[in-house]
């Protein structure tokens, strides 16, 4: 009897643990396969939650919930459209130096392979006949895959730009339905655990909006101190150059390469001598520095608490999975994990785990 009793034990741990792994299996099929939707659905829930605070406002003073959603996204989109109608001249302008900046960059590089050229040819001479194999050199040649990897987890541009017109109106209807939204997402789950749900949505809810108001103070903050520097030197669309900088600085790890790219390749264009490049290499570097440690901690707050291990390897998947907006997705959806698994006793382990020690 007692060996029955384990025998049914290992098949129930067995059955169980095979459910899970389908059930994985079942869920990375569809983010891999439904990523464009996926993706839009979690850029759509991101916005709502940052609107949401402006919707209650407006329902304190007694704006219909509807009128004020509506009131949200139209603001929304209206500060998407000035952005972008400031950028479109500096990109036209931009885009017309294009041909002049890849002449620019040609001439390095073909210095850079001179450099390299005459420090082999100095190497060869100093080898004796001897050591030379007379062996034909091989050459592997990759196409370059920015291309794919910008455009994987969105299929292509065109599928991309259709998917994102839904973008408004999921916002819409999320921030209009979210008392019926909410009060049914907590009927799935049975009485007993609907106040865990509860809890969970709202620290899920806390942690988003603490991370991306955070995250765009750091972005201003950083902006404001890199502007003055770009000004100095009188770096073309300095303000411009000095905004992205910032946003992609926010970018764990290779934020402050991607950051110091857009103005390097102005500045090369631009200068001739080494000295603003040096600058704006400092500068990034610097405001990097102080983001890192001194901004971050202190307006991102202790909501957002992962260790460097858990980003290295949400980076990884993530960026793998959707490429660049993988990359720019990988820290809230782990951060959106951990404070599930903050608000649940048996996964309190995990939450550690991916958590910051004391």
């Amino acid at each position: 009897m007692p060996e029955t009793k384990l025998e049914h034990s290992l098949a129930v741990i067995t059955s169980s643990a095979s459910l899970r792994i389908v059930a994985g299996a079942i869920v990375f099929i569809c983010l891999y396969y439904a990523s464009s939707v996926v993706i839009t659905l979690i850029f759509a829930i991101l916005i709502a939650f940052v609107l949401d605070p402006g919707v209650v406002l407006l329902e304190r003073i007694h704006v219909p919930r509807w009128l004020g959603s509506l009131l949200m996204v139209l603001l929304a989109l209206g500060l998407v459209y000035l952005l972008i109608y400031v950028v479109y001249d500096r990109a036209a302008t931009f885009i017309e130096d294009i041909p002049r900046l890849a002449t620019r960059i040609k001439e390095v590089v073909e210095h850079i392979q001179s450099v390299i050229t005459h420090l082999r040819q100095s190497t060869t001479s100093i080898m004796s006949p001897s050591q030379e194999t007379g062996l034909p050199a091989v050459r592997l040649q990759q196409e370059s895959g920015w291309a794919n990897f910008l455009l994987r987890g969105i299929g292509s541009i065109y599928a991309f730009t259709v998917t994102v017109m839904f973008v408004p109106f999921l916002v819409f209807f999320m921030l209009t339905s979210k008392s019926h939204l909410y009060s049914s997402t907590l009927n799935l789950f049975a009485e007993e655990h609907r106040q865990q749900v509860e809890d969970i949505l709202k620290s899920v809810s806390e942690m988003i909006r603490q991370y991306v108001f955070g995250n765009f103070l750091v972005a201003v903050i950083s902006m404001g101190l890199i502007t003055p520097v770009y000004v100095l030197i009188h770096l073309r669309y300095a303000f411009i150059l000095a905004g992205i900088s910032a946003v992609l600085d926010l970018i764990p790890y290779i934020g402050v390469a991607l950051a110091t790219l857009p103005p390097l390749l102005v500045a090369l264009m631009q200068f001739n001598q080494a000295t603003p490049i040096i600058i704006i290499a400092i500068t990034v570097s610097v405001v990097h520095f102080i983001s890192v440690n001194l901004l971050t901690p202190k307006l991102v707050g202790g909501r957002v608490r992962l260790n460097a291990l858990s980003v290295t390897v949400a980076m990884m998947f993530w960026g793998w999975l959707w490429g660049a907006l993988g990359l720019v997705l990988a820290v809230p959806i782990m951060a959106a994990l951990k404070a599930v698994c903050d608000n649940i006793p048996s996964l309190k382990p995990v939450g550690i785990w991916l958590g910051e020690g004391n």
